[in-house]
């Protein structure tokens, strides 16, 4: 069986799971909250240039546009420490045109979603996961909100793309999981591919696309999206499935294979499994939250 066998064989794998977890859990009614009238995206749009980056158009093309322009100027590091502030301004300032510095999906897309937000965009950053505590791997994208098309659309800094279906239409990370789930046309594109050959470029991502799907069994988003970060997160998870039994069985098995290189981890590991088993399991909120059309907390 070649690469692109075993690619296939796993993304069927995985709409496999997602077809029999289409449901989300009901949970409590918290909605997103966003603000663009922050004092740090004055500084952040008029330091960066957004507005002539984003040029003129809808909030897909005009966000599409700052997609481009940030995702080859930051490097990705996956073993990055998190310990630059999680702002755009901070984040920018350590890593843009820093191959040296490079930084991971989790701030790539804070600052992405913030220059988004700095020129009036509807924009959130959203943590996607896989079903198997044994998976050592998960994403993290930004979601915008496009006005004329009057729906939400998933933009992956990280590489420099976003989905589409056979009407060429940007899709949301719900419908992306959707479609995957019942085996719907659905395709990675990058951010300047023509979309002439849908099915040559389904083939082409084949990796992008089965990776993708793996991360969508639920999700983690950010609550408040502002400048910085609040640390409130809204959980969107199928029934029956326990976040805090997946992270314990997740970090036991981290502790169990963890290689002779990595042994330095080990205490920070049996720490954070311990308090674990002493949290309680996150709340749910319901799934019409994602849906909603945006409303800032300015109007």
């Amino acid at each position: 069986m070649n690469e692109k066998e075993i690619a296939q064989q796993m993304l069927n794998i995985y709409r496999g799971i997602l077809f029999h977890n289409q449901e989300f859990e009901s949970g409590n009614t918290q909605e997103f909250l966003y603000e663009f009238d922050c004092p740090e995206f004055e500084e952040l749009r008029n330091k960066y240039d957004l507005l002539n980056i984003a040029g003129n158009g809808s909030d897909f093309i005009r966000a599409k546009r700052l997609l481009h322009d940030l995702a080859p100027r930051l490097t990705h590091s996956s073993w990055y420490d998190n310990h630059i502030e999680c702002n755009a301004l901070r984040l920018l300032e350590y890593s843009l045109d820093n191959p040296e510095q490079g930084i991971n999906c989790l701030n790539k897309s804070k600052i992405l979603a913030e220059c988004a937000l700095a020129i009036g965009i509807y924009a959130r950053r959203v943590r996607i996961l896989p079903y198997s505590p044994y998976d050592f791997d998960n994403h993290v994208v930004t979601e915008i909100y496009d006005r004329e098309l009057n729906k939400w659309i998933m933009l992956d800094v990280t590489t420099d793309g976003y989905f589409i279906d056979e009407t060429k239409t940007p899709l949301s990370l719900l419908e992306i999981r959707n479609k995957f789930a019942n085996a719907e046309f659905i395709t990675f594109v990058h951010s300047t591919d023509t979309l002439n050959d849908l099915q040559e470029l389904r083939n082409q991502y084949l990796d992008t696309n089965m990776y993708i799907c793996k991360n969508l069994f639920y999700f983690q988003a950010e609550q408040y999206n502002t400048f910085g970060e609040k640390n409130s997160f809204l959980q969107f998870v199928p029934p029956h499935f326990s976040i805090q039994k997946t992270l314990q069985a997740n970090i036991k098995y981290r502790i169990e294979n963890l290689p002779k290189d990595l042994d330095y981890l080990y205490q920070g590991l049996k720490d954070r499994l311990q308090k674990l088993k002493q949290d309680q399991e996150p709340q749910r909120t319901c799934i019409q939250s994602m849906q909603k059309k945006p409303v800032s907390t300015s109007e």
